[in-house]
């Protein structure tokens, strides 16, 4: 596989038009359809930017033709998989933190009966369970400050949903809590993970 095959794959697997391509680049569409179909190659500088875009090595990207000769097919990463399964495990960690703070405010309620308890538990371990999902997507993130940045954001985001977590169980805000929590979810999938944190999870 060529360098150009390289480039429009990813770009079709993203979901990314030539302009839209083109503005992250800094570039015409013209230039695009170029690189596509091998009559120019970007510049060092553009490869860097276009790896980071699509969330591969620079290897991945210019040595793609002896990548792909070696390797097996089911074995070649998916990145809309990869999206999709990021989403899921935010949407389901907000899910369960709520759940696991409806459960313990019930609780303090009953004086922490043993029915009331078991379920708590449950969606407590499937909340660390998504903790760890989510921690190690950013495995995928090639770049190492890149890679840092998120981490510090996602940690920032966890401690917001702590806090709706903690006005869930002791004032007890109930409905207004779940609510915030998906407001929060939305504002992280949508606006500071692509913005902020190199992650295209919305097209």
């Amino acid at each position: 596989m060529t360098l150009g095959e390289t480039i429009k794959e990813q770009r079709t697997a993203h979901g990314l038009s030539q302009e839209t391509l083109a503005e992250a680049m800094g570039v015409s569409r013209q230039a695009v359809t170029k690189w596509e179909a091998g009559q120019s190659a970007p510049s060092s500088e553009k490869l860097i930017a276009l790896a980071k875009l699509f969330h591969i090595s620079l290897d991945e990207l210019i040595g793609n033709e002896t990548a792909s000769s070696q390797a097996p097919q089911g074995k070649k990463p998916n990145p809309i998989l990869r999206t999709n399964l990021t989403r899921i495990a935010i949407t389901l960690h907000a899910a369960f933190g709520y759940a696991t703070a409806r459960h313990l405010w019930m609780a303090r309620r009953v004086f922490y009966r043993s029915d009331i308890m078991a379920p708590t538990v449950f969606s407590g371990v499937c909340l660390v369970l998504c903790s760890i999902w989510m921690a190690s997507n950013h495995r995928f993130e090639p770049d190492m400050q890149q890679r840092k940045k998120n981490t510090k954001i996602e940690l920032l985001y966890c401690l917001v949903q702590l806090g709706i977590a903690y006005l869930i169980i002791y004032p007890g805000i109930g409905l207004i809590g779940a609510i915030l929590m998906m407001v929060t979810v939305f504002v992280y999938i949508v606006t500071i993970n692509p913005k902020y944190m190199n992650r295209k999870l919305t097209k």
